[in-house]
Protein backbone atom coordinates (compact mmCIF):
# COMPACT_ATOMS: atom_id res chain seq x y z
CA UNK A 1 0.00 0.00 0.00
CA UNK A 2 1.14 3.48 -1.14
CA UNK A 3 2.26 5.65 2.32
CA UNK A 4 0.37 8.71 0.68
CA UNK A 5 -2.70 5.92 0.80
CA UNK A 6 -1.97 5.39 4.37
CA UNK A 7 -1.22 8.64 5.44
CA UNK A 8 -4.89 10.07 4.28
CA UNK A 9 -6.09 7.33 6.42
CA UNK A 10 -5.16 8.27 9.81
CA UNK A 11 -7.29 9.61 12.51
CA UNK A 12 -6.31 11.38 15.42
CA UNK A 13 -7.34 10.09 18.48
CA UNK A 14 -6.73 10.40 22.59
CA UNK A 15 -4.13 7.74 23.75
CA UNK A 16 -2.69 7.81 27.35
CA UNK A 17 -3.18 11.43 27.32
CA UNK A 18 -1.42 11.73 24.43
CA UNK A 19 -2.69 12.47 20.93
CA UNK A 20 -2.19 9.66 18.77
CA UNK A 21 -2.76 8.44 15.19
CA UNK A 22 -4.07 5.41 13.74
CA UNK A 23 -4.52 3.88 10.76
CA UNK A 24 -7.68 1.69 9.17
CA UNK A 25 -6.56 -0.02 6.17
CA UNK A 26 -7.01 -3.38 5.14
CA UNK A 27 -4.53 -5.62 6.71
CA UNK A 28 -2.83 -2.74 8.59
CA UNK A 29 -3.38 -1.85 12.20
CA UNK A 30 -1.17 0.85 13.72
CA UNK A 31 -0.76 1.06 17.51
CA UNK A 32 0.01 4.68 19.45
CA UNK A 33 2.02 6.06 17.07
CA UNK A 34 2.78 9.56 18.70
CA UNK A 35 2.15 12.09 16.06
CA UNK A 36 3.82 15.59 16.42
CA UNK A 37 1.50 18.74 16.74
CA UNK A 38 0.95 20.05 13.11
CA UNK A 39 2.07 23.85 12.44
CA UNK A 40 -0.82 26.16 11.89
CA UNK A 41 0.07 26.29 7.94
CA UNK A 42 0.02 22.79 7.51
CA UNK A 43 -3.36 22.34 8.08
CA UNK A 44 -6.01 24.71 9.56
CA UNK A 45 -7.19 23.86 13.31
CA UNK A 46 -10.89 25.06 12.11
CA UNK A 47 -10.89 22.11 9.69
CA UNK A 48 -10.65 19.10 12.36
CA UNK A 49 -12.86 17.42 13.35
CA UNK A 50 -13.38 17.57 17.77
CA UNK A 51 -12.55 14.70 19.03
CA UNK A 52 -14.56 13.54 21.90
CA UNK A 53 -12.32 13.61 25.35
CA UNK A 54 -15.10 12.04 27.91
CA UNK A 55 -14.32 15.06 30.00
CA UNK A 56 -16.74 15.74 33.68
CA UNK A 57 -17.13 18.25 35.90
CA UNK A 58 -15.15 18.65 39.09
CA UNK A 59 -17.46 19.37 42.17
CA UNK A 60 -15.23 21.31 43.82
CA UNK A 61 -15.47 24.88 41.73
CA UNK A 62 -17.47 27.59 42.76
CA UNK A 63 -19.85 28.04 39.21
CA UNK A 64 -20.91 24.03 39.74
CA UNK A 65 -24.78 24.76 39.79
CA UNK A 66 -26.17 20.69 40.02
CA UNK A 67 -24.91 17.43 38.51
CA UNK A 68 -23.08 17.71 35.56
CA UNK A 69 -23.56 21.38 35.19
CA UNK A 70 -22.02 24.68 35.25
CA UNK A 71 -22.91 28.26 35.09
CA UNK A 72 -22.59 30.09 32.62
CA UNK A 73 -23.29 34.10 31.87
CA UNK A 74 -22.88 36.36 29.07
CA UNK A 75 -24.09 38.12 26.08
CA UNK A 76 -28.06 37.68 24.70
CA UNK A 77 -27.43 38.38 21.42
CA UNK A 78 -25.54 35.09 20.80
CA UNK A 79 -28.12 33.15 22.44
CA UNK A 80 -29.21 31.99 18.86
CA UNK A 81 -25.77 30.59 18.38
CA UNK A 82 -25.06 29.09 21.43
CA UNK A 83 -28.10 26.86 21.62
CA UNK A 84 -26.83 25.71 18.14
CA UNK A 85 -23.53 25.02 19.59
CA UNK A 86 -24.94 23.59 23.15
CA UNK A 87 -26.81 20.71 20.85
CA UNK A 88 -23.84 20.20 19.03
CA UNK A 89 -21.46 19.87 22.37
CA UNK A 90 -24.32 17.49 23.83
CA UNK A 91 -23.49 15.27 21.95
CA UNK A 92 -19.88 15.00 21.74
CA UNK A 93 -19.55 15.85 25.98
CA UNK A 94 -22.60 14.97 27.21
CA UNK A 95 -21.29 15.00 30.94
CA UNK A 96 -21.05 18.70 30.97
CA UNK A 97 -24.12 20.49 30.56
CA UNK A 98 -24.79 24.63 30.94
CA UNK A 99 -27.34 26.67 32.83
CA UNK A 100 -26.90 30.05 31.27
CA UNK A 101 -28.22 33.57 32.04
CA UNK A 102 -27.62 35.78 28.48
CA UNK A 103 -28.44 39.45 29.17
CA UNK A 104 -25.42 41.33 28.03
CA UNK A 105 -21.35 41.39 26.98
CA UNK A 106 -20.77 42.97 30.67
CA UNK A 107 -21.76 39.89 32.33
CA UNK A 108 -18.91 38.19 30.46
CA UNK A 109 -15.88 39.74 32.50
CA UNK A 110 -18.30 40.24 35.24
CA UNK A 111 -19.56 36.67 36.16
CA UNK A 112 -15.61 35.33 35.73
CA UNK A 113 -14.73 38.23 38.22
CA UNK A 114 -17.22 36.92 40.85
CA UNK A 115 -16.34 33.19 40.44
CA UNK A 116 -19.79 32.04 39.66
CA UNK A 117 -19.36 31.95 36.09
CA UNK A 118 -17.48 29.16 34.41
CA UNK A 119 -16.59 31.32 31.03
CA UNK A 120 -18.25 34.32 29.66
CA UNK A 121 -19.55 34.47 25.86
CA UNK A 122 -19.20 37.91 24.86
CA UNK A 123 -20.24 39.92 21.37
CA UNK A 124 -17.07 42.37 21.20
CA UNK A 125 -13.83 42.95 22.48
CA UNK A 126 -13.38 43.16 26.30
CA UNK A 127 -13.42 47.23 27.72
CA UNK A 128 -10.19 47.91 29.73
CA UNK A 129 -12.19 48.83 33.22
CA UNK A 130 -13.51 45.27 32.42
CA UNK A 131 -10.42 44.34 32.51
CA UNK A 132 -8.94 45.78 35.09
CA UNK A 133 -11.38 44.99 37.52
CA UNK A 134 -10.73 41.33 36.96
CA UNK A 135 -7.07 41.87 37.32
CA UNK A 136 -7.19 43.46 40.33
CA UNK A 137 -9.10 40.24 41.95
CA UNK A 138 -6.68 38.19 40.10
CA UNK A 139 -3.84 39.70 39.40
CA UNK A 140 -3.83 38.53 35.81
CA UNK A 141 -5.86 39.57 32.95
CA UNK A 142 -8.80 37.26 31.68
CA UNK A 143 -8.36 35.25 28.59
CA UNK A 144 -10.07 36.12 25.45
CA UNK A 145 -10.67 32.96 23.26
CA UNK A 146 -12.02 34.42 19.84
CA UNK A 147 -14.26 31.91 18.22
CA UNK A 148 -15.84 34.32 14.94
CA UNK A 149 -17.28 37.20 14.18
CA UNK A 150 -20.79 38.72 15.02
CA UNK A 151 -20.49 41.30 11.27
CA UNK A 152 -24.21 42.23 10.62
CA UNK A 153 -26.19 41.77 13.88
CA UNK A 154 -29.59 42.45 12.42
CA UNK A 155 -29.09 42.72 9.01
CA UNK A 156 -26.87 45.74 9.59
CA UNK A 157 -23.86 47.03 7.73
CA UNK A 158 -20.76 45.98 9.94
CA UNK A 159 -19.04 48.40 12.30
CA UNK A 160 -17.28 50.97 9.51
CA UNK A 161 -16.96 54.33 8.02
CA UNK A 162 -19.48 56.91 6.40
CA UNK A 163 -19.14 59.94 4.67
CA UNK A 164 -21.22 62.16 3.43
CA UNK A 165 -23.47 61.02 0.20
CA UNK A 166 -22.11 63.85 -1.93
CA UNK A 167 -18.31 62.67 -0.90
CA UNK A 168 -16.84 61.16 -4.13
CA UNK A 169 -14.14 58.67 -2.14
CA UNK A 170 -14.81 54.90 -3.51
CA UNK A 171 -12.72 52.86 -1.26
CA UNK A 172 -10.52 53.28 2.28
CA UNK A 173 -8.04 50.89 3.87
CA UNK A 174 -8.11 49.80 7.44
CA UNK A 175 -4.65 51.80 7.47
CA UNK A 176 -5.91 54.70 6.53
CA UNK A 177 -9.21 54.82 8.25
CA UNK A 178 -6.62 54.51 11.81
CA UNK A 179 -4.88 57.12 10.43
CA UNK A 180 -7.38 59.55 9.71
CA UNK A 181 -8.98 58.69 13.25
CA UNK A 182 -5.80 58.38 15.53
CA UNK A 183 -2.26 60.22 15.40
CA UNK A 184 0.93 58.71 15.32
CA UNK A 185 1.37 55.80 12.71
CA UNK A 186 4.53 55.35 10.74
CA UNK A 187 3.05 56.47 7.87
CA UNK A 188 2.13 60.09 9.17
CA UNK A 189 -1.65 61.15 9.95
CA UNK A 190 -4.14 61.99 7.24
CA UNK A 191 -5.39 64.85 7.27
CA UNK A 192 -7.08 66.35 4.25
CA UNK A 193 -8.96 64.55 1.39
CA UNK A 194 -6.02 64.44 -1.18
CA UNK A 195 -4.62 61.65 1.10
CA UNK A 196 -7.37 59.18 0.79
CA UNK A 197 -6.93 59.91 -3.24
CA UNK A 198 -10.19 62.22 -3.60
CA UNK A 199 -9.17 64.69 -6.59
CA UNK A 200 -10.73 68.36 -7.59
CA UNK A 201 -12.03 70.73 -5.42
CA UNK A 202 -12.37 68.10 -2.37
CA UNK A 203 -8.64 67.43 -2.25
CA UNK A 204 -7.20 70.18 -0.41
CA UNK A 205 -10.14 70.73 1.99
CA UNK A 206 -9.59 68.93 5.44
CA UNK A 207 -10.97 65.90 6.82
CA UNK A 208 -13.20 66.42 9.83
CA UNK A 209 -13.75 63.21 11.59
CA UNK A 210 -16.48 62.40 13.82
CA UNK A 211 -17.20 59.65 16.89
CA UNK A 212 -19.95 59.00 19.09
CA UNK A 213 -19.69 58.01 22.99
CA UNK A 214 -22.85 57.94 24.55
CA UNK A 215 -23.30 54.21 25.68
CA UNK A 216 -20.91 51.32 27.23
CA UNK A 217 -21.56 49.77 23.75
CA UNK A 218 -20.05 52.38 22.27
CA UNK A 219 -17.07 53.05 24.46
CA UNK A 220 -16.92 49.34 23.90
CA UNK A 221 -16.53 49.43 20.28
CA UNK A 222 -14.24 52.60 20.60
CA UNK A 223 -11.90 50.56 22.73
CA UNK A 224 -11.99 47.49 20.23
CA UNK A 225 -11.59 49.97 17.36
CA UNK A 226 -8.52 51.71 18.67
CA UNK A 227 -7.04 48.05 19.22
CA UNK A 228 -7.56 47.66 15.01
CA UNK A 229 -6.09 51.17 14.73
CA UNK A 230 -3.06 49.53 16.07
CA UNK A 231 -3.35 50.68 19.89
CA UNK A 232 -2.73 54.24 19.18
CA UNK A 233 -4.41 57.34 20.58
CA UNK A 234 -7.18 59.18 18.90
CA UNK A 235 -5.77 62.37 17.06
CA UNK A 236 -7.23 65.85 18.68
CA UNK A 237 -9.06 66.50 15.04
CA UNK A 238 -11.54 63.75 16.32
CA UNK A 239 -15.03 65.81 17.27
CA UNK A 240 -16.43 63.42 20.04
CA UNK A 241 -20.43 63.70 19.53
CA UNK A 242 -23.03 62.76 22.54
CA UNK A 243 -25.13 60.03 20.79
CA UNK A 244 -24.85 58.03 17.87
CA UNK A 245 -27.63 59.91 15.88
CA UNK A 246 -25.84 63.10 16.24
CA UNK A 247 -22.73 61.59 14.86
CA UNK A 248 -24.14 60.31 11.62
CA UNK A 249 -26.02 63.22 11.80
CA UNK A 250 -22.94 65.87 11.61
CA UNK A 251 -21.83 63.58 8.54
CA UNK A 252 -25.04 64.21 6.54
CA UNK A 253 -24.85 67.64 6.80
CA UNK A 254 -21.32 68.17 6.43
CA UNK A 255 -19.94 67.31 3.33
CA UNK A 256 -16.35 66.93 4.23
CA UNK A 257 -17.28 64.82 7.54
CA UNK A 258 -16.62 61.17 8.36
CA UNK A 259 -17.76 59.18 11.04
CA UNK A 260 -16.46 55.78 12.70
CA UNK A 261 -19.99 54.18 12.97
CA UNK A 262 -20.98 50.71 15.23
CA UNK A 263 -23.42 49.10 13.59
CA UNK A 264 -26.34 51.22 11.38
CA UNK A 265 -29.37 49.62 9.03
CA UNK A 266 -28.69 49.35 5.73
CA UNK A 267 -32.39 48.83 4.78
CA UNK A 268 -35.40 50.72 5.33
CA UNK A 269 -37.75 48.29 6.55
CA UNK A 270 -36.38 46.93 10.00
CA UNK A 271 -39.22 44.87 11.89
CA UNK A 272 -40.08 46.72 15.17
CA UNK A 273 -37.63 49.63 14.71
CA UNK A 274 -38.93 52.07 11.81
CA UNK A 275 -37.34 55.13 13.16
CA UNK A 276 -34.19 53.50 13.85
CA UNK A 277 -31.77 56.24 14.37
CA UNK A 278 -33.73 58.39 11.62
CA UNK A 279 -33.35 56.02 9.07
CA UNK A 280 -35.34 57.61 6.65
CA UNK A 281 -33.85 60.62 7.39
CA UNK A 282 -30.51 60.39 7.41
CA UNK A 283 -29.91 57.19 4.90
CA UNK A 284 -30.13 59.05 1.88
CA UNK A 285 -27.89 61.94 3.11
CA UNK A 286 -24.98 59.21 4.21
CA UNK A 287 -23.04 56.45 2.69
CA UNK A 288 -21.10 53.60 3.75
CA UNK A 289 -17.39 53.48 2.39
CA UNK A 290 -16.57 50.18 0.83
CA UNK A 291 -13.13 48.88 2.26
CA UNK A 292 -10.23 47.02 0.65
CA UNK A 293 -9.72 43.52 1.94
CA UNK A 294 -6.58 42.52 -0.55
CA UNK A 295 -4.82 44.99 -2.20
CA UNK A 296 -3.59 42.33 -4.85
CA UNK A 297 -7.05 41.64 -6.30
CA UNK A 298 -9.05 44.80 -5.23
CA UNK A 299 -11.43 42.76 -3.47
CA UNK A 300 -13.46 45.00 -1.28
CA UNK A 301 -16.31 44.91 1.66
CA UNK A 302 -19.34 46.80 1.17
CA UNK A 303 -20.26 45.74 5.04
CA UNK A 304 -23.48 43.88 3.93
CA UNK A 305 -24.30 40.10 5.47
CA UNK A 306 -23.77 38.94 1.70
CA UNK A 307 -20.78 40.80 1.14
CA UNK A 308 -16.91 39.33 2.23
CA UNK A 309 -15.98 39.92 6.47
CA UNK A 310 -15.34 43.67 6.81
CA UNK A 311 -11.47 44.10 8.21
CA UNK A 312 -13.92 46.31 11.07
CA UNK A 313 -15.72 43.55 12.16
CA UNK A 314 -16.63 42.65 15.63
CA UNK A 315 -15.30 39.60 17.07
CA UNK A 316 -17.22 37.15 19.45
CA UNK A 317 -16.11 34.92 21.86
CA UNK A 318 -15.73 33.81 25.20
CA UNK A 319 -13.91 34.98 28.53
CA UNK A 320 -11.78 32.55 30.45
CA UNK A 321 -10.26 32.84 33.51
CA UNK A 322 -6.46 31.17 33.21
CA UNK A 323 -4.16 31.38 35.83
CA UNK A 324 -0.96 31.85 34.13
CA UNK A 325 1.48 29.00 33.58
CA UNK A 326 -0.89 26.59 34.70
CA UNK A 327 -2.99 24.21 32.67
CA UNK A 328 -7.18 24.56 32.10
CA UNK A 329 -9.48 22.69 33.58
CA UNK A 330 -9.86 19.46 31.24
CA UNK A 331 -13.34 20.16 30.36
CA UNK A 332 -13.01 23.55 29.85
CA UNK A 333 -10.29 23.25 27.80
CA UNK A 334 -12.17 20.77 25.58
CA UNK A 335 -14.71 22.74 25.46
CA UNK A 336 -12.58 25.56 24.00
CA UNK A 337 -11.11 22.98 21.61
CA UNK A 338 -14.84 22.33 20.34
CA UNK A 339 -15.27 26.04 19.67
CA UNK A 340 -12.40 26.05 17.60
CA UNK A 341 -12.63 22.96 15.67
CA UNK A 342 -14.60 22.29 12.40
CA UNK A 343 -17.83 20.96 13.99
CA UNK A 344 -18.37 24.54 15.87
CA UNK A 345 -16.91 26.73 13.50
CA UNK A 346 -19.66 25.39 10.49
CA UNK A 347 -22.09 25.57 12.74
CA UNK A 348 -20.94 29.68 12.78
CA UNK A 349 -20.84 29.66 9.85
CA UNK A 350 -23.61 27.97 8.98
CA UNK A 351 -26.60 29.45 6.31
CA UNK A 352 -29.03 30.55 9.18
CA UNK A 353 -26.08 32.02 11.39
CA UNK A 354 -24.34 33.85 8.16
CA UNK A 355 -27.77 35.39 8.04
CA UNK A 356 -27.73 36.29 11.56
CA UNK A 357 -24.83 38.41 10.61
CA UNK A 358 -22.14 35.40 12.60
CA UNK A 359 -19.30 34.85 10.97
CA UNK A 360 -16.43 32.09 11.18
CA UNK A 361 -13.06 32.30 12.19
CA UNK A 362 -10.71 33.59 9.44
CA UNK A 363 -7.89 30.56 8.20
CA UNK A 364 -5.06 30.69 10.48
CA UNK A 365 -6.91 32.11 13.35
CA UNK A 366 -7.97 29.05 14.93
CA UNK A 367 -4.97 27.60 15.51
CA UNK A 368 -3.45 31.41 17.01
CA UNK A 369 -6.73 31.78 19.26
CA UNK A 370 -5.60 27.36 20.25
CA UNK A 371 -1.86 29.02 21.89
CA UNK A 372 -4.12 30.52 24.31
CA UNK A 373 -5.25 27.44 25.94
CA UNK A 374 -2.13 25.36 25.24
Amino acid sequence: MKVKQTLSRLVRVPCNGMTIAAASCVGVLLTCAVVMPLRANEIDFAQRPYVPQHVTVPEDKSYVVGPDTVFVAGNDVLIPLFNKLDVAWAKVEPKVKFQKIMMGSTLSVEGLTSGKSAFGPIGRGNRRPEVDQFEQRFGYEPTYLKIGYDSNPHNKLSTGIWVNASNPIKQITLEQAAAIFTTGGKGGDITHWSQLGVQGDWGPVPIHPYVARDTDAILAMIDEMRDKFGGRPFTSRVEWMPTEESAIDSVAQDAFGVVLMDYWNNEAPMTGVLTWKRLHDLGPKIKFVPMVIDDDKGTLSDGTVKGPLHPMASAIGININRVPGKPLEPWLKAYCEFLLSKDAQDIIGSPEMRKAGFRPLQPGEAADELKKIE
